[in-house]
């Protein structure tokens, strides 16, 4: 791994200095609460990871990546949603960059306040969280979304192509 000034820093240094929970929060970039300390076997031996135990929805691969589960045989209240109700929602979230108040001045995020997400899109267990899922699920219906506006569009200009074609054909025949 590389610092700012491109020198040449051990991974494993890094790694070592780092807490349980400051590694976790690492390992696919997520973060969550377990207090039972259940401990998950990753590359180079375990990983303690608190309360993982308790999240009946996330698992870890060896590698770290979170696995959340999806079998619709495990969901109930299935509804649809109006994809483009969401992308306007999006397009009127307040996105913003900041940094965690205990992080490095030179860390810094980008996303909308969690506040804001559950405002505008009524989902979730709290307005101080964004569950990974529902970030996802509202990504995937604003670029369904985007898909219909531009499946219109496209049917739009082959219409208007049509109807020059048409035009200029009648000013070949019809020349004033």
């Amino acid at each position: 791994m590389y610092t700012n000034d491109q020198k040449l820093v051990s991974t494993a240094s890094l790694i070592e200095e780092l807490s349980d929970d400051e590694l976790a929060s690492c390992v696919g970039g997520t973060g969550y609460i377990n207090p039972a300390g259940q401990e998950i076997p990753v590359n180079d031996g375990t990983l303690n990871a608190p309360g993982l135990e308790d999240n009946s929805t996330l698992y870890l691969d060896p590698n770290g990546s979170g696995r959340y589960l999806s079998d619709r045989h495990l969901k109930e209240a299935v509804a649809e949603v109006d994809v483009q109700a969401i992308l306007q929602g999006i397009a009127d979230l307040p996105i913003t960059t900041w940094k965690y108040k205990n992080q490095d001045e030179t860390i810094r995020h980008i996303g909308p306040m969690a506040q804001d997400f559950a405002a505008t899109f009524n989902i979730g267990e709290s307005d101080r969280t964004i569950n990974a899922v529902d970030a996802n699920g509202v990504a995937l219906a604003a670029i369904q979304a985007l898909y219909q506006k531009m499946q219109a569009q496209n049917l739009e200009i082959n219409r208007l192509r049509q109807q020059i074609s048409k035009m200029q054909q009648q000013l070949i025949l019809n020349p004033q």
